[in-house]
């Protein structure tokens, strides 16, 4: 197994390497590529921080040692983007690593701001040992709550919140794809890596990119009994991500704004009823969108959207394409993939539905899921609720078999 670890003018990378150092694992052996990568946008100030890093990190792995881990750190000036990225970071580390591991190894995601719980380095080992169908895989994230102050705590809560507010919900509306896709938690086996042509070089969204491609082709599942805490520290290094959403609401003093919940529900009859989608766009041959509103129950917001998208003759070149429900189901979903779900949730909170503070999102869809709700409905409550739902979580089923 090989760690990946991005740094870019980081304050703390030795509370990552220590947690790896702390970890318990046997019958493997793991390396920790830790590349310290500049770009020619640091101001005095962050340089003189990512080098303060580096010495802290290479004085550091000189001290330490542990058999069976090895950490490895690299210095690069300037990445092949001199303005930086994220995505090439990630490249180039995990390129790396695919060179340096055999056909059977695991590469793995981490991010500098991170700490992982003690069980990490096992957990994902024994994950990809026991689903041998699994090519790639979501690790747990819990943000780091201790020692914030209490607006920094009430803005990561929300955020955090937020993130897994839009997951459940997906998930319970039918799409298959709904699935966290967090840079600093991810892992995926060396082959099946080098077989999708490795990470995108992205500045921002690389991980939702490259793990897209493995959840599309139903190779991906989530490893919920390890976790990877982040930091909730403020950054605009990204111009989206939880440093950017920090800033955001701390700037503004106010809740943070979600999906409403009805957009969800709008979309949940077409989702449920891909079967019979299938018949009436092959019993139908013109583009007949009240016929499909009234046929699907369907409100005037989603039609108003699936007009603009074209989205019968799209669905009628799937059905004439594939010869079973099985097969249009795999290519609709290949079709109104996840990208295309957020720009649907995107047109309907601009065109009918405005956001709504999180807690009120949450509360809709634990009503729905008729979970017990906290009895103080408070935004901490909610999200650990939701932590426990999603450490329980039953979308790994999704997987191919």
């Amino acid at each position: 197994m090989v760690i990946c670890i991005p740094v870019c003018a980081e304050p703390d990378i030795l509370s990552a390497l220590e947690s790896l150092m702390d970890c318990e694992f046997h019958a493997f052996k793991v390396e920790v590529i830790i590349l310290f990568n500049g770009n020619s946008m640091f101001s005095p100030q962050e340089l003189e921080q990512h080098k303060q890093s580096w010495l802290a990190c290479t004085n550091w792995v000189s001290q330490h040692q542990k058999e069976g881990i090895k950490f490895l750190p690299v210095y690069l000036d300037l990445l092949p983007d001199p303005e930086g990225g994220v995505g090439w970071a990630r490249k180039i580390a995990m390129d790396e690593a695919a060179r340096r591991l055999d056909p059977q190894g695991i590469i793995v995601c981490l991010d500098a701001d991170c700490t992982v719980s003690g069980n990490y380095l096992q957990a994902i080992f024994q994950h990809f040992q026991d689903h041998k169908s699994c090519d790639a895989a979501s690790i747990c994230i819990e943000h780091k709550l201790d020692h914030l102050g209490s607006n920094q705590r009430a803005a990561i809560i929300e955020y955090e919140l937020h993130l897994r507010y839009l997951i459940n919900a997906q998930h319970w509306c039918g799409h298959p794809f709904a699935y966290h896709t967090i840079g600093s938690a991810m892992a995926v086996r060396r082959k099946a890596y080098l077989d999708q042509g490795g990470m995108n070089t992205r500045r921002a969204g690389e991980d939702f990119y490259f793990l897209q491609k493995f959840i599309e082709v139903g190779g991906h599942m989530e490893i919920n009994n390890a976790i990877v805490y982040p930091s909730a520290r403020v950054s605009s290094r990204v111009p989206f991500g939880t440093g950017r959403a920090m800033q955001q609401i701390l700037d503004k003093g106010e809740e943070w704004i979600t999906t409403d919940f009805e957009i969800f529900r709008s979309i949940k009859p077409l989702f449920h009823s891909l079967e019979k989608l299938r018949s009436f766009c092959i019993a139908n041959t013109n583009n007949d969108y009240q016929k499909l509103q009234i046929e699907f129950e369907l409100s005037d917001d989603i039609i108003h959207y699936l007009e603009q998208t074209e989205f019968i003759e799209n669905c009628r070149s799937i059905a004439k394409h594939t010869a079973s429900h099985q097969a249009f189901r795999k290519r609709f979903f290949r079709y109104f993939n996840a990208f295309r779900m957020i720009k649907y949730m995107h047109h309907l909170s601009d065109h009918f539905h405005p956001g709504v503070y999180v807690v009120d999102g949450v509360e809709r869809l634990a009503k729905e899921m008729k979970w017990v709700i906290p009895d103080g409905s408070n935004a901490f409550d909610y999200l650990k609720l939701l932590r426990q739902t999603d450490r329980e979580g039953n979308r790994n089923a999704q997987v191919k078999s």
